[in-house]
Order: C-alpha cells, then sequence, then structure tokens
C-alpha cells in the first residue's frame, strides 16, 4: 500500500470517529418551546438535522428564483436583439 491511501484511510476513519461522537454527544434530548408541542423533549442532533435539511432546502430555492430570473432576463435580452436587427434590415 502506498502512504498517500494509508493517509486517506486514517482520515477518513477519523472523521467517522468525529462524526460518531457527535451524533452520540448530541443525541440526548434536550427541552425545547414550540407553542404546539409545549414540554416536548428533542434529540438536539434532530434539531440539528432539521436546520440542516431547512438551510439547504432555501438555498435550493433561492438558487432556483436567481436562476429563474437570469434565465427570463436572457430571454428578454435575445428577443430585444432580434427586434434589433429586423429594424436594421428595413432602414
Amino acid at each position: 500500500m502506498k502512504a498517500s491511501q494509508v493517509l486517506k484511510i486514517i482520515l477518513v476513519f477519523f472523521l467517522l470517529m468525529l462524526l460518531g461522537m457527535f451524533i452520540f454527544e448530541n443525541i440526548d434530548p434536550v427541552p425545547i418551546w414550540i407553542p404546539f408541542f409545549k414540554g416536548r423533549r428533542f434529540g438536539l442532533i434532530f434539531i440539528i438535522v432539521l436546520f440542516y435539511i431547512l438551510g439547504a432546502l432555501s438555498a435550493v430555492w433561492v438558487m432556483s428564483r436567481i436562476g429563474a430570473n437570469m434565465k427570463k432576463k436572457m430571454k428578454l435580452r435575445e428577443l430585444s436583439e432580434e427586434d434589433e436587427e429586423l429594424f436594421e434590415d428595413e432602414a
């Protein structure tokens, strides 16, 4: 085995170990106050995952809105360029 492969295996093992420790340390239930779920206790890891997913979904939504606006502007620009070419031919 090459030294780089051994280092990669050690790095992956170390990262998995840290991930496992993070999950096991944050699985204990914590009290959270939500108006409809008063007095409920959720594992902190579930709260972290929920907000991670919400953040990813909002990022995808924002990027799709930006992409739709850019596509609309490009289409309008192409239409205006075609109109200019038509008027240039007539002159």
